[in-house]
C-alpha cells in the first residue's frame, strides 16, 4: 500500500459561505455527522466557516500530537502550505502598485543573476499564473512562454527573489509586515528555531500513523509554501483581502481574473493562485 502523506494532520478550512440553501442548524448538523464517520480513519483536524464576516461554525477534532494525545485547539498553528502562494501573489502585487514591477516585463530585468535565454522571455505575469514553463533554472524550458500550464514552486521561488530585490527587503520582512498590517497576529514565515504551537505532521501507512518530526518546507522556499498560520487568522486575511483592504481594485481584479488553463481537465481556469 502507498504512504499518504498528511500535511500538520488534516486541515480542513471554508474560507467564507455566502448562502445556504438549508438552516444553519440543518448544515451543522449534516457537518457534524460527517466527522463523526470512524472509517477509514477518525477526523482529525480543524473545520472553521465564515459566513459574512462571522465565524458561524468551529470545530476542532482529534490531535495535534497523535502519540501524546494532545488535542487539537483552535489556535495551533498549522504549515498553510501552498496557500503561501495567495501571500506572494499579494507582496509581487503591491509592488506593481508601488511602480516597481511591470507583470509584462521578462523576469531577466528583475532577476539579472539568470542566465539562461529563456530569463528574456518569461514575464512575471507568466511566473503567477503557471505558464512559463520553467522546471529548472539551469535547464531549457519545456514549453513556449504563455502556451501551456504547469503547476510548481519554482515560480514563486523566483517571485520572491523579485520582490526582495525590487524593495530591497528580505520576504519574510515583507511578509511580516503584510500580517502585522492585518492584525494576523499568529501568523509567521517559517523558521527552523520557531516551533510555537506547531502541529505534527504524519504518515499514513497502512492505517499506522508516524510523526514527521521535521518539517517539509525551509526557508528557501519561504515564497511557495512557508507560510504558517492559523484558521482564525486565515479568516482574517480572506475578509481583508475580498474587502479590497489589501489590494487596489485593479490588482484584486487581476489577482482574481481568470487567466490560464490548469492542467486538471476538470479543474477551472487559475487566476494568481487564489484557489490553489
Amino acid at each position: 500500500m502507498i504512504s499518504k502523506k498528511i500535511i500538520s494532520t488534516f486541515l480542513i478550512f471554508s474560507l467564507s459561505v455566502n448562502a445556504f440553501s438549508q438552516t444553519d442548524k440543518n448544515w451543522q448538523n449534516k457537518i457534524d455527522s460527517v466527522i463523526q464517520i470512524k472509517t477509514p480513519t477518525s477526523f482529525n483536524g480543524i473545520i472553521l466557516i465564515s459566513k459574512k464576516g462571522k465565524t458561524v461554525y468551529s470545530k476542532a477534532l482529534g490531535f495535534s500530537d497523535i502519540e501524546n494525545k494532545t488535542p487539537l485547539k483552535m489556535n495551533n498553528h498549522f504549515e498553510i502550505m501552498s496557500n503561501t502562494k495567495q501571500v506572494t501573489s499579494v507582496l509581487v502585487l503591491k509592488e506593481v502598485e508601488k511602480g516597481k514591477i511591470n507583470l509584462q516585463n521578462p523576469i531577466k530585468k528583475y532577476l539579472p543573476e539568470l542566465t539562461q535565454t529563456w530569463a528574456d522571455s518569461v514575464t512575471v505575469h507568466q511566473l503567477l499564473n503557471h505558464t512559463h514553463g520553467i522546471v529548472d533554472v539551469e535547464k531549457p524550458l519545456i514549453f513556449k512562454p504563455g502556451t501551456d500550464f504547469k503547476y510548481g514552486n519554482l515560480s514563486n521561488n523566483l517571485l520572491g527573489k523579485i520582490v526582495e530585490n525590487v524593495s530591497g527587503k528580505s520576504y519574510m520582512e515583507l511578509a511580516s509586515k503584510l500580517f502585522k498590517q492585518l492584525k494576523m497576529n499568529d501568523t509567521f514565515c517559517y523558521s527552523k528555531n520557531d516551533k510555537r504551537n506547531l502541529v505534527f505532521g504524519y504518515i499514513n501507512k497502512e492505517n499506522k500513523f508516524t510523526k514527521v518530526e521535521n518539517s517539509m518546507i525551509n526557508e528557501e522556499n519561504l515564497p511557495a509554501d512557508g507560510v504558517i498560520s492559523t484558521v482564525n487568522d486565515l479568516v482574517i486575511w480572506n475578509n481583508q483581502l475580498h474587502k479590497g483592504e489589501i489590494l487596489s481594485p485593479k490588482s484584486y481584479q487581476l489577482m482574481t481574473s481568470e487567466s490560464a488553463k490548469s492542467q486538471h481537465c476538470n479543474l477551472p481556469q487559475k487566476p494568481y493562485h487564489l484557489k490553489i
